[in-house]
């Protein structure tokens, strides 16, 4: 058999197969409640990020819940809000800072920013190309321009940039993270999360105590005075609550981590698709993807399963107190 017939047959049998793939979804055992989505935005979502988004007349939604009436285009993105002032990227470059809807700074990037936050005068930036910019916003100076290397595709839970005491901290495209000094923008080290070759933007970035907490998709990695630690799993997101680290999964598991990634417990909400979770006091209200809300208590106990009145289908964004799909609002009580 010749390699043209090998590589066709095996192209069809690879079709074959996935033509017969079925996906299995989530089955709940029980059901609590029923709950319907009784409130509604002005608009849409159009865009969104794990720092608020932006509806379809340009408004902008926070994670407190306010909307501020911006009137943005459609290519602009919202990428958080730091010291009261709003950050906007445009998908030309253009990036824009925000004090009370006025421009409080403004400049342009070779390429769109897809990550940035801000500190004092610092702004702090990463790009779709993979560059790192760090920014003296009074002076106008450009401190930092930094071509980390390839990568291939961005996921909407990028995390930003952090600063601590007198280092930047930037999470990359590529699986890594960054420390600079903030006063110079010199670089002072790197570290890998994980090195796979696609799919590994840093999702989560996030400081607590004398511990810093990184990860991609695929590995969760602690940084402590006594040394580095990792966690390895298919993840959806990363959650840091009441001195807990909860892993969600892309299979529909929970783990429950303590701040040293020691297992302390697990939940398998099996083939569960995770959409979002917020914690409230004692407890996490999980979203589902086709349709549901898991209402724990911290340890993932005494569970409810709560029926929604759609399944999460179109964009949606977790607030601080409400869950936001399409139009529609799920508050918290």
């Amino acid at each position: 058999m010749n390699l043209k017939i090998c590589v066709t047959l095996s192209l069809a049998i690879f079709i074959f197969a996935g033509c017969y793939t079925k996906r299995e979804y989530y089955e709940p055992e029980f059901i609590s409640k029923n709950m319907s989505f009784k409130n509604y935005l002005d608009s849409s979502l159009h865009q969104t990020s794990k720092y608020g988004a932006v509806l379809d007349n340009g408004s902008v939604l926070l994670k407190s819940g306010e909307v501020i009436e911006l009137n943005l285009n459609k290519d602009d993105n919202f990428l958080g809000k730091y010291q009261d002032k709003l950050l906007v990227a445009n998908i030309d470059g253009s990036f824009k800072v925000l004090l009370d809807k006025d421009e409080y700074y403004t400049t342009k990037f070779k390429t769109r920013i897809v990550s940035a936050s801000i500190n004092d005068n610092y702004l702090a930036a990463l790009s779709v190309d993979n560059t790192i910019y760090l920014i003296d916003m009074i002076s106008d100076q450009l401190l930092l321009e930094y071509n980390i290397g390839p990568s291939y595709a961005i996921d909407a839970k990028m995390a930003n940039p952090i600063f601590l005491n007198s280092i930047t901290v930037y999470p990359t495209l590529d699986g890594k993270i960054m420390i600079v000094d903030t006063a110079s923008g010199r670089i002072l080290r790197d570290a890998i999360v994980s090195s796979e070759p696609f799919f590994n933007n840093i999702i989560f970035l996030d400081l607590l105590g004398d511990k810093m907490f990184a990860a991609s998709a695929t590995k969760l990695m602690a940084i402590a005075p006594e040394g580095v630690k990792h966690y390895d799993g298919q993840i959806k997101d990363v959650l840091i609550y009441a001195d807990k680290i909860y892993i969600f999964l892309k299979d529909g598991m929970v783990e429950i981590l303590d701040l040293d990634l020691n297992k302390i417990s697990s939940k398998n909400f099996k083939f569960a698709i995770f959409s979002g979770v917020i914690p409230k006091d004692d407890k996490l209200y999980i979203f589902e993807k086709t349709g549901y809300m898991f209402v724990t208590d911290l340890n993932l106990e005494n569970l409810e399963i709560i029926e929604l009145n759609s399944k999460i289908s179109k964009k949606s964004f977790t607030g601080a107190n409400a869950f936001y799909y399409d139009d529609e609002i799920l508050e918290l009580k």
